[in-house]
């Protein structure tokens, strides 16, 4: 459980989640809560974002908001220099788990959708594929492919997409075929190599030179909880899920009302006072 509120002495770094957190309900990130961000990144903290999104559009994001420590993509399956445009961490998924997630594909009927470090792959054009355009990343990255073509070599993540009701009532199959299997909105369970989830990737973002326990982090999906629940200062969205809610005392507004600008207006503000 971490503290109610993070101090200037206490916060070294911030972690931030972003769609959902960031990203307000058009799935962009507002003019504040850009602002906000440069303003923490300013004061001398790292920001690191860890997303769901694929590398492309967190690299565009990354270089929007003017970060310059490295980030991560694709739910921590890929962690990158954002200036130099260079990997320092992959951890593609296994065979198995490749081999799992297409027969739950085959098994449910969801749609599947497989992601590359520069192409996201569905089994069909429809929702899944406007869905995932809806959320930021770019038309030009999405393809048509065969679900039998997939490389395990160069997949980082898979998911299931459909209704809520269709996922909710997958549940018991999905987590019996990939018992890690993240909630990481209501329309998708998400799939990732065990060593590639966000708290893994955060572990390799802090480099040993931060302890978790002086990291802020933002998040609301289910995906977030193995790096919330790890950290000092964890804030969940007013629209988390109920298990991200869980794991924190600190809670701050929907996504749609620039909740994690207000957290980090407030820290930053905290850091500028502390240095006067």
């Amino acid at each position: 459980m971490g503290h109610e509120t993070g101090t200037p002495q206490d916060v070294h770094a911030v972690a931030l989640d972003v769609d959902g957190t960031i990203a307000g309900a058009d799935h962009a990130v507002s003019a504040r809560t850009m602002a906000a961000i440069a303003a923490v990144h300013a004061a001398g903290l790292p920001v690191f974002l860890l997303t769901g999104r694929s590398r492309r559009s967190v690299l565009r994001l990354a270089r929007e908001l003017g970060l310059r420590n490295r980030v991560a993509a694709a739910n921590g399956s890929v962690a990158f220099d954002p200036v130099a445009d260079v990997d320092t961490r992959v951890a593609p998924m296994s065979a198995a788990d490749v081999t799992a997630a297409v027969g739950l594909h085959r098994s449910t009927g969801l749609a599947l959708t497989w992601w590359e470090r520069d192409t996201i792959w569905v089994d069909a054009d429809g929702p899944a594929a406007d869905e995932l355009i809806a959320l930021g990343e770019s038309p030009e990255a999405i393809r048509v492919g065969d679900p039998d073509g997939i490389r395990p070599d160069t997949t980082l993540k898979m998911m299931l997409h459909g209704t809520p009701e269709a996922l909710d009532a997958a549940a018991h199959e999905v987590r019996t075929a990939l018992p890690d299997a993240a909630r990481s909105m209501d329309t998708f369970w998400e799939f990732v190599a065990p060593d590639a989830h966000k708290w893994a990737a955060l572990q390799h973002l802090l480099a040993g030179e931060i302890d978790p326990a002086h990291v802020l982090g933002i998040g609301d999906g289910g995906n977030d909880v193995p790096w919330l629940s790890r950290i000092g200062h964890p804030v969940a969205m007013a629209n988390a899920r109920e298990e991200v809610k869980a794991l924190t005392r600190r809670h701050t507004l929907h996504h749609a009302d620039d909740g994690a600008a207000v957290v980090l207006e407030q820290l930053a503000a905290e850091l500028n006072r502390a240095r006067h």
